[in-house]
């Protein structure tokens, strides 16, 4: 009787060892052995920036009558990209006939031209105007802000032929 009592606290003094290391009791754990870094995806190249893929163009004649715009759905696509994903260029609170302030003219022309080119469409910023063409058979020149400092959507003229 003696013998299971014993037999019985030494079983009873195992559980107990078991449930102590299982639940995070002194008994050291095996080390952990760190997993072999994975070697960093290599860095991929600098986009290479558009190239308009359309040969010089010249207009001797410097002819550019005012004609309805042609190009309109690539500018608006444009614009509405950039006060998408550039708010940052513009103050929401200041706004003229929906039209918001523009905080950074040169940045706010950066990035329509960027936009433009995703669309595949050439494009030259001027000082004041921009101009954009998808044949050499024309250009528009585009007010994309007043001098006011408004995000504005309007054609000047066409030149005919592209004079760029």
């Amino acid at each position: 009787m003696a013998s299971r009592r014993r037999l019985g606290r030494v079983a009873g003094l195992a559980l107990v060892g078991r449930l102590a290391v299982a639940c995070g009791g002194s008994t050291p754990a095996a080390p952990v052995v760190p997993a072999t870094p994975t070697p960093p995806a290599p860095t991929p190249p600098p986009p290479v920036g558009f190239v308009c893929p359309l040969p010089p163009s010249s207009n001797p004649a410097d002819y550019c009558p005012k004609l309805p715009a042609k190009l309109n759905a690539y500018m608006n696509t444009a614009i509405d990209q950039v006060l998408i994903k550039r708010p940052e260029l513009f103050n929401f609170n200041d706004m003229l006939g929906g039209n918001p302030k523009v905080l950074d003219r040169q940045k706010y022309h950066e990035a329509v031209k960027l936009e433009l080119e995703a669309q595949g469409v050439c494009t030259k910023i001027e000082v004041e105007e921009m101009a954009i063409k998808i044949t050499n058979d024309y250009n528009e020149q585009w007010n994309i802000w007043t001098s006011s400092g408004y995000v504005m959507r309007k054609i000047v003229t066409t030149c005919i032929p592209a004079w760029w």
